[in-house]
């Protein structure tokens, strides 16, 4: 299941990126948003690359139905790997739910708009189960979405700190 959500910030580009290529940010961003044992497995960043992987443990925003409780668990252990190229502010994550046969990746695109920035995100939601791989992936975007509004005013209030 594709769709597409754009967040906007009220500093530029230049400045959104260093935030985004910023271990720190992401570790008080996942505190922020409430998700617990929060482990920076990789990080790397040179003067064109920034990659950080991390594993902590949220709660589902979403309802799950009862069919879909053993696939998709209220509290799951999430893996996330995000990269960025810093030079383009194009980049792309996958995230891994622990248990769940659901993959979710994204490509985003930081650029410039009207008086700060905004961060294109175009999302790819898949499950390979027959008959049913369409209500999960379904569930799996209804959360995405429901921790939206609370992910984007975190990023926004870390981003204040950023010049």
């Amino acid at each position: 299941m594709k769709f597409e959500t754009k967040h906007t910030f009220d500093k530029p580009a230049a400045t959104v990126i260093k935030m985004f290529s910023d271990r720190n940010y992401f570790e008080r961003k996942y505190q922020g948003l409430g998700f617990t044992e929060i482990e920076v497995l990789e990080h790397e960043k040179s003067d064109s690359r920034f990659r950080i992987k991390v594993r902590y443990t949220a709660k589902s925003n979403a309802p799950v139905p009862e069919f879909a409780k053993k696939f998709l668990p209220s509290t799951m252990v999430i893996t996330q790997q995000d990269a960025w190229d810093l030079k383009t502010m194009t980049g792309h994550l996958d995230v891994e739910i622990k248990g769940a046969p659901v993959k979710v990746a994204c490509d985003m695109k930081l650029k410039d708009e009207g008086k700060g920035a905004a961060n294109q995100l175009r999302w790819n939601v898949t499950c390979g189960i027959p008959l049913i791989g369409g209500k999960i992936e379904k569930i799996t975007v209804d959360d995405i979405n429901a921790k939206e509004s609370a992910d984007i005013a975190t990023t926004r209030k870390i981003l204040a700190d950023y010049s």
